[in-house]
């Protein structure tokens, strides 16, 4: 007779709790198939794509798919699993979980409030919230267009810059002028402005006399040539580009709506945004639902985030982004309850949200970042130049003019220090230098007896110092 040994008992122990605690034992050396439900009918094929590949053998495709392959590669999930697709509601999907014909949802599911009494949701993989998508129109003419290709600081920085070289290029020009000591400060300030117009543009105005105001003058020359060129090309933009805005003003009990068949959108509009059901219409596709706002079927279309980005994307003229954003929804995936792979999963969502690497993937199979600038208030219009991108001219007019306005206060500096030695040593100043002297620091001139010849007069005889003229003819 067999002895029985201790660690059968224990074994058979450890079974018996098992069986009645309701535990589902698989033995270790065969293999449980997760079984997951796919839509077959999503409104958007680059998120689930159900379409056999003869060449790949792989009949499911798209980021929800990748995704969540990627991610049981990251847990080191070595079950196997299997995709079943399922035509129906997303509604009439979850439900199969909780009926245990699926274990897990695998799609462009969102995640609300009533699904998650039949499962439990990962953590959200895309955006949440639902927005209105509507029509654009032609935006009406605006006075004062021609102010908006350079953005307020743009201007401000411009005209000082304008000013700054005109007042250096004004002292230089103008330094030791008896006139302009004497005018008034408006005068001066007007001369100012003038001298910089007219070294800017040919208006027949005075010539620069010294070098270094020319200097001055053509590296500002060259700024200003960049600044108006820029000026015009993003001027001619924003007259020739289409500027667009959105028709979607607050929708009337009148107006028709649409959103995705299927989607939990329905009951949100009509339970929340108390919208009459009869003005509700459900489309399949976005190519649908071009097609009615364009026509006018309905006024607006009511679609989660994660699928806006596509849509505009497919359809990049013609429609705009308009109202508040409902947060709710949000794409995740499904699980059976307790399930052990919801913490994972959600936790390798958050990981790879953190890493970068979730907008690397939506970058390659939704839509390029670059692409992805939906509008806010109305149609795109042309960046408005700032600053930013002008940095080094300006820093190089700057720099010309004050190393030019420095030159000059050193000449003059070392004239006025040269001429006061001439003088302090008795020496007579050249012709050049003794121009620049006043009258009172010009030697006395004297006059000697001169014989001037006057048709009315035989002679005139004028002795220093007396000048008067005779009166005898």
């Amino acid at each position: 007779m067999p002895q029985f040994h201790p660690s059968n008992f224990l074994l058979l122990l450890l079974l018996l709790v098992a069986i009645l605690e309701g535990w589902a034992f698989t033995p270790p050396t065969t293999a449980q198939t997760l079984r997951i439900g796919v839509p077959g009918d999503s409104s958007s094929p680059k998120y689930v794509r159900v379409k056999c590949n003869q060449i790949a053998n792989k009949c499911f495709d798209g980021f929800s798919i990748q995704l969540f392959e990627l991610i049981l590669e990251r847990i080191n999930y070595t079950m196997p699993y299997q995709f079943y697709p399922y035509h129906g509601s997303y509604d009439s999907l979850v439900e199969q979980v909780s009926l245990k014909r699926f274990d897990a949802v695998v799609g462009d599911v969102s995640i609300v409030a009533n699904r998650t009494q039949y499962v439990d949701f990962s953590r959200h993989y895309t955006v949440m919230g639902v927005r209105m998508v509507v029509l654009e129109k032609p935006e009406a003419g605006n006075a004062w267009m021609f102010v908006k290709p350079f953005t307020k600081s743009m201007w401000a920085l411009t005209i000082a810059i304008f000013l700054y070289n005109g007042l250096i290029v004004w002292l230089i020009e103008k330094a030791g002028d008896e006139e302009v000591k004497s005018s008034s400060f408006s005068s001066q300030f007007g001369s100012l402005v003038w001298l910089s117009v007219t070294a800017l543009f040919p208006i027949n105005g005075e010539k620069l006399r010294s070098n270094l105001s020319r200097v001055t003058m053509v590296v500002w020359l060259f700024v200003a040539l960049v600044l108006i060129q820029s000026y015009a090309a993003n001027l001619t933009t924003m007259l020739t580009v289409r500027q667009l805005r959105p028709t979607g003003s607050p929708l009337s009990s009148t107006d028709y709506v649409g959103y995705h068949r299927g989607s939990f959108v329905c009951s949100y509009l009509e339970n929340v945004l108390h919208i009459n059901k009869s003005h509700i219409n459900s489309y399949r596709s976005g190519e649908e639902f071009a097609k009615a706002l364009r026509s006018g079927e309905i006024k607006a279309a009511f679609l989660e985030l994660a699928f806006i980005k596509i849509f505009l994307d497919e359809n990049k003229k013609g429609f705009g982004v308009t109202g508040p954003t409902y947060e709710i929804g949000g794409f995740g995936y499904a699980f059976s309850k307790g399930s052990p792979l919801v913490k994972n999963v959600s936790d390798e969502i958050l990981k790879l949200r953190e890493s970068g690497q979730l907008h690397e993937l939506e970058d390659c199979l939704l839509v390029p970042s670059s692409e992805n600038s939906s509008s806010e208030t109305g149609g795109q219009e042309s960046a408005r130049l700032s600053p930013d991108s002008f940095w080094g001219l300006f820093f190089i007019t700057l720099g010309t003019s004050t190393l030019a306005f420095l030159l000059f206060l050193v000449s003059r500096f070392y004239d006025n220090w040269r001429l006061k030695k001439q003088h302090q040593d008795g020496q007579v100043p050249e012709n050049d230098d003794a121009a620049n002297l006043t009258p009172s620091e010009r030697a006395p001139h004297t006059i000697t007896g001169v014989m001037v010849h006057d048709p009315d007069c035989w002679h005139v005889e004028i002795q220093q110092p007396k000048f008067g003229r005779s009166n005898t003819c």
